[in-house]
């Protein structure tokens, strides 16, 4: 070693350098290629501020949606989600307990059904059915969203059993303020 003696625990460095080396060529090398397999995303996600006609005066509801069905590679299915509703004025406040369904809408390519359980004011257990519609860009005033609550087309599907029967909630509301975002996703993940 040239004379040189080496501190216990040290490495020469010849033996750092070929090391280097060798990581330098195997770090170069392509990996090897995995196969691939597709997860299928679908989701509505969105919010802002919705203008409401019910009446003489239209009322404001600030509300917030994300739901997202995933269809995985083995053909399971996952639905995830989340919606806030709350009515200027009103004070009326709905939020998901589950969302059970986000599909496309069968006549609207740009919205979404989205489908489950919902707590009005925080108490109650509702089935209920959002359709949000992505119609153009933020700020355009093109999207809108429909909620019903406890009615007809909201019990369709539902295994849900009202709180009470007698509590039905059914508003069309067009964005003033914010948006809403359609997102389909064939995500390939490797195996």
């Amino acid at each position: 070693m040239n004379g040189k003696q080496l501190r216990p625990g040290s490495v020469p460095r010849r033996k750092v350098v070929a090391g280097g080396l060798a990581a330098l060529v195997l770090a170069g090398r392509p990996a090897p290629r995995a196969a691939a397999r597709t997860m299928l995303l679908r989701g509505m996600t969105g919010g802002g501020l919705a203008r409401i006609e019910r009446g003489d005066e239209p009322e404001l509801v600030n509300f917030s949606v994300f739901a997202s069905a995933m269809i995985l590679p083995d053909g399971q299915g996952l639905v995830v989600g989340s919606i806030r509703w709350i009515e200027a004025g009103t004070g009326l406040r709905l939020q998901t307990i589950e969302v059970t369904v986000c599909r496309p809408l069968v006549d609207r390519p740009d919205g979404a059904d989205i489908r489950g359980r919902m707590s009005v004011d925080g108490e109650g257990d509702y089935p209920f059915l959002l359709e949000a519609i992505d119609a153009g860009q933020p700020g355009s005033g093109l999207d809108a969203v429909r909620l019903e609550v406890n009615s007809a087309r909201a019990r369709e599907e539902s295994t849900t059993e009202a709180t009470d029967a007698d509590f039905v909630y059914e508003v069309a509301a067009a964005l003033v303020a914010g948006d809403c975002q359609w997102i389909i996703v064939d995500a390939a993940l490797a195996e």
